[in-house]
């Protein structure tokens, strides 16, 4: 099922909405399709709620920024009396948005996060450097298709991405950049027992690793796992199998 009402980006459905839910936040430049697969093993237990960000996937919008995301996912979800998650999964450019989802929504209990390269990143001198590394991968879109050579994805999914990557203009792209480089964790506070229940997993060798003393910083009781040799969200594309079990994993140890 796919809803696209006036107030809301594109959001997709699986499953029955009686059983209990799942949210997928995919990246920049990615589609839910993308992760899709990490919950397949759970498909005939849980309804999953997958958003196109906007601009992303076969949403035509223009980006505004993670806290716009945020609002509009919550209100979908408040809207449709959904006010508990078993799992939020996350990716990049969208743990940011489901970070200011949990810290703005008060009413929402979100039992096991999950967050895949967390790009809650603030350094200065930071943002125009990855403005620059994004806006060439742009006018190379064949670049992203190396980028995620290591995941089995159907072709008509990376034609989504590279229409996403297209259609993005100069300003939705600094807004995309400015959103991954400027993550508020002042406001973004979360109880102990919230915090027990987020997982952040980075590569070693992901630039959005250097987060990684603030989240210690802000959510000292949450997890955070390191793949060595890995880059950003490597990880998860080159073990997709086993990554799913992960998913599992946190779920158990967040009861």
């Amino acid at each position: 099922m796919i809803l696209q009402e006036a107030d809301y980006m594109t959001i997709h459905e699986y499953g029955d909405r009686k059983n209990p839910h799942i949210l997928l936040i995919h990246g920049m430049w990615m589609c839910h399709e993308m992760m899709l697969p990490y919950v397949e093993k759970m498909r005939s237990e849980y309804h999953i709620i997958a958003p196109d960000l906007t601009g992303h996937g076969i949403d035509m919008g223009s980006f505004e920024g993670a806290e716009h995301e945020a609002v509009q996912i919550g209100k979908w979800l408040a809207d449709h009396d959904i006010k508990t998650l078993d799992l939020m999964f996350s990716a990049s450019l969208g743990c940011v948005v489901a970070m200011y989802l949990m810290a703005d929504s008060p009413w929402l209990t979100v039992k096991c996060s999950v967050f895949e390269g967390a790009a809650l990143t603030r350094m200065k001198g930071a943002e125009w450097m990855f403005r620059g590394m994004m806006g060439g991968m742009q006018k190379h879109p064949e670049a992203a298709s190396k980028m995620y050579a290591a995941a089995d994805i159907d072709s008509d999914v990376m034609k989504k991405l590279s229409d996403s990557m297209g259609r993005t203009d100069k300003k939705a792209l600094a807004c995309m950049v400015h959103t991954c480089n400027s993550f508020k964790y002042e406001q973004s506070m979360l109880p102990a027992d919230v915090q027990r229940r987020l997982f952040f997993e980075f590569g070693s060798r992901d630039s959005h690793i250097v987060c990684r003393k603030l989240i210690q910083k802000y959510y000292p009781e949450a997890t955070i796992m390191v793949r060595k040799g890995y880059g950003h969200c490597v990880y998860m594309f080159k073990h997709q199998e086993e990554y799913s079990d992960i998913l599992k994993d946190y779920m158990k140890k967040s009861m």
